[in-house]
């Protein structure tokens, strides 16, 4: 037997064997370092995804027939019949003893909120359906429009209303549902002022369109703009907290509406109250 033979298949073992203990530490590390990486990028993604999830995001540029239909004065009917109410919203607000009387109310009937829904080729509705929709800012929002809507129709040549004013103690008649989050809070706690302002807005250019859907004739669409808003703040409204936000059309006389909405709690307090007259467009 050779020993330098010998010899030299000893020294090649013991070095495969080391190139292997090497091969085999550098496998761990990796498998380890791969593993946390993994690990990472779930914990990252998976908020996200569930943020998605829980928010549902709407667009109208999903809907072909409302892309053609958008311009015209009868849109906000075909957006209603080709549209649902938000399921996830439904199940929420059931879930809670005091909301869950408005969604069970068969004086109302859950209707979708335009303003959630962004039309990506045009960008209207951006900041209601995208800025503030989100887990930290408003999570979930559902709209009862009243079933027996009675929309007030045009002045009469003399500048008298055909249709009298309602009664102050009429329903409102659109309500909306909404959970709001501590991303819009100014003071520590409090829904900023300003934002409070948006919700009117938003709610009573809503109802608006719900009025005017009943009573415009074929055409171009017809364009509302605020011309002023008077708001009362009578308490804070805090966050989180889930609040009912009412409106109604207390006139209507030419182009000029005149509406009402309030924010209140789950005692039925009012915490701030809005005024507003709102004006449309004239058509060229």
């Amino acid at each position: 037997m050779n020993v330098a033979g010998v010899g030299g298949e000893e020294t090649f073992r013991q070095a495969n064997d080391l190139m292997d203990n090497v091969f085999r530490t550098h496998l761990s590390t990796l498998e380890r370092s791969c593993s946390f990486h993994a690990m990472a990028w779930r914990i990252s993604i998976r908020p996200l995804f569930g943020h998605r999830a829980s928010i549902g995001r709407h667009h109208l540029s999903t809907t072909a027939t409302l892309e053609n239909v958008v311009e015209r004065s009868d849109f906000l009917e075909i957006f209603m019949k080709d549209q649902r109410p938000s399921p996830s919203a439904v199940d929420y607000f059931s879930s809670f003893l005091w909301t869950r009387k408005f969604v069970e109310d068969e004086a109302y009937k859950a209707i979708p909120f335009f303003s959630r829904y962004l039309n990506e080729r045009t960008g209207e509705n951006r900041f209601f359906a995208e800025t503030v929709n989100s887990n930290t800012t408003i999570s979930h929002l559902l709209a009862l429009q009243l079933q027996d809507l009675d929309s007030p129709g045009l002045i009469s040549h003399s500048g008298r209303p055909l249709n009298s004013p309602p009664d102050l103690t009429t329903p409102h008649e659109l309500i909306c549902l909404m959970s709001l989050g501590k991303g819009l809070d100014s003071h520590p706690s409090i829904v900023h002022g300003g934002f409070q302002a948006v919700i009117f807005d938003e709610i009573m250019r809503n109802l608006i369109l719900l009025h005017n859907n009943a009573t415009s004739e074929p055409g171009p669409r017809d364009r509302h703009f605020t011309v002023n808003m008077n708001i009362s703040y009578a308490a804070p409204v805090t966050t989180p907290g889930i609040f009912l936000v009412r409106s109604k059309l207390v006139r209507r006389e030419g182009r000029t509406w005149f509406t009402k909405a309030e924010i209140v709690n789950s005692d039925d307090k009012i915490l701030t109250s809005a005024e507003s007259t709102w004006v449309t467009a004239k058509k060229h």
